[in-house]
């Protein structure tokens, strides 16, 4: 009762106001109500902060996650380093973070741009090493171990294959190629033992699924020496390449792309002799050194010093320009989406590669690679993975019985001699008879007069596992 007569009372006394009282109410009310809506709205409004990340020299640093703490407010720096976010205001604290650097943070404060430079972190990839059927700090090793990463696999792109990649990268390991011919490896032996085992993401595999692998997708390369490769038993006496394959990263999803186009040559090939009078006065000289004397005439080296001028039969063949065609293309391109949380993690990826020879465009070599690694984490205490493998590889070459095609191009550079054509009286229809050496003619080396030779492969291979 005492409730409802203070309502009561109250009511009445308000209604007992008079007119004036009621029109200064209502004014102090609509003072009041504009003097906090502009409170209200900056409170709410966002500010833009931008800049660019750096390294500690100063370069400019991509692919840097800058987020706002406590939120899921993220950017991705550009190829420039720079970045533009929007925050809440001058107490936002920005975190700027990116794989193999140290994490830092920054408050925002009254400053609407910020230049972050940021450290390498020194416990990176390079100091986790994996060993047998897991992984050691680099500081813990105690065996025969040496180890290369993706950084160092990118920075050169020697070849079509991992095997080429490597050479002079790791100590202890020798590499022998047999050839240059598009799509080659390299025969790779530790401290000269012999073959070694591959083992890929825990799978042994042979020397022929290691180097086809996309280097894109390589994250670590370890290689196992003496007491060290024990683990495999004895399939492991010439020691054990461990390659793993790269995984995504909890927190960020990306997208790259990375591509590449460059030529190769042969550094090292011998120079042979390109015009007739060099050759005739050589092997003048070279028979009367060996025979006190030659049947080659002054008159006659006269005449091959005049060339095309004193007749057909004078005239002088190059044969290193006509087998070799400069430089051969080499490009590729890898596009790949990796990412995740603390329940999935994907990398997913797709190379492909074509290499040409210094032989011709008709010596080709094409591969196209996928990779595929997801793991997921199905509760506390199980965890499902996922790998798969694949390429396509299409080798091809003119048809030459016996495989020897690589052979003799380069023969026919270093046997063939000035004075002998490829083909009869120079028209391309009729291949020239070149006596006992024959097979060395350059000129049935062609899809035209000997066909064509193609090679496919198709591999995939899944791995399933649960932990």
């Amino acid at each position: 009762m005492k409730f409802s007569t203070k309502h009561s009372l109250s009511i009445t006394a308000f209604s007992a106001q008079s007119t004036g009282q009621k029109r200064n109410s209502f004014l102090l009310f609509l003072f009041l109500l504009f003097s906090i809506a502009p409170a209200f709205s900056q409170g709410n409004a966002k500010i833009t902060i931008s800049g660019i990340v750096t390294d500690s020299a100063g370069a400019a640093l991509s692919q840097v996650t800058v987020a706002e703490r406590g939120t899921k407010n993220a950017v991705i720096t550009g190829g420039d380093g720079a970045y533009s976010i929007a925050v809440k205001g001058e107490s936002t604290v920005l975190v700027f973070s990116s794989v193999g650097y140290l994490n830092k943070e920054i408050r925002v404060g009254n400053k609407t741009s910020f230049t972050v430079p940021l450290e390498r972190d020194t416990k990176d990839l390079n100091e986790v090493v994996v060993v047998g059927y897991g992984s050691r700090r680099k500081e813990s090793l105690t065996g025969a171990i040496s180890t290369v990463t993706a950084k160092d696999l990118d920075r050169v792109h020697g070849g079509s294959t991992v095997s080429t990649g490597l050479a002079g990268k790791i100590p202890g390991l020798t590499f022998r190629m047999p050839d240059g011919r598009p799509g080659a490896s390299a025969n790779i032996q530790i401290r000269n033992m012999g073959t070694p085992l591959y083992v890929i993401d825990g799978i042994q595999q042979d020397a022929g699924q290691f180097n086809n692998l996309a280097p894109n997708d390589i994250e670590s390369i370890t290689i196992l020496k003496d007491a060290s490769a024990a683990i495999y038993g004895v399939r492991a006496a010439n020691g054990v390449v461990v390659v793993t394959t790269k995984r995504g990263t909890t927190g960020r999803n990306n997208i790259n792309v990375d591509a590449y186009s460059g030529w190769q040559s042969w550094t090292r090939f011998p120079k042979v002799l390109t015009n007739s009078y060099d050759y005739m006065t050589y092997l003048a000289e070279a028979q009367i050194n060996s025979n006190g004397t030659t049947n080659i005439t002054q008159a006659e080296l006269d005449k091959f010093k005049q060339g095309a001028a004193a007749g057909d039969a004078y005239r002088s063949f190059d044969w290193r320009k006509y087998v070799l065609n400069g430089p051969a293309p080499q490009n590729s391109v890898n596009v790949n989406i990796n990412g995740g949380s603390d329940k999935v993690n994907y990398y997913v990826s797709a190379t492909n590669l074509y290499q040409n020879s210094m032989l011709g465009k008709e010596y080709r070599f094409n591969r196209s690679n996928i990779q595929s690694n997801i793991t997921a984490k199905l509760s506390n205490r199980l965890r499902f993975g996922v790998n798969i493998n694949g390429r396509v590889e299409t080798r091809q070459n003119p048809g030459v019985p016996g495989g020897d095609d690589y052979f003799l191009a380069r023969l026919a550079v270093l046997r063939n001699t000035p004075l002998e054509r490829p083909y009869a009286n120079d028209n391309p229809l009729y291949l020239n008879d070149l006596g006992p050496h024959l097979e060395s003619n350059y000129a049935f080396l062609s899809e035209k007069l000997s066909g064509k030779f193609r090679s496919d492969w198709r591999v995939l291979q899944s791995n399933f596992n649960a932990e």
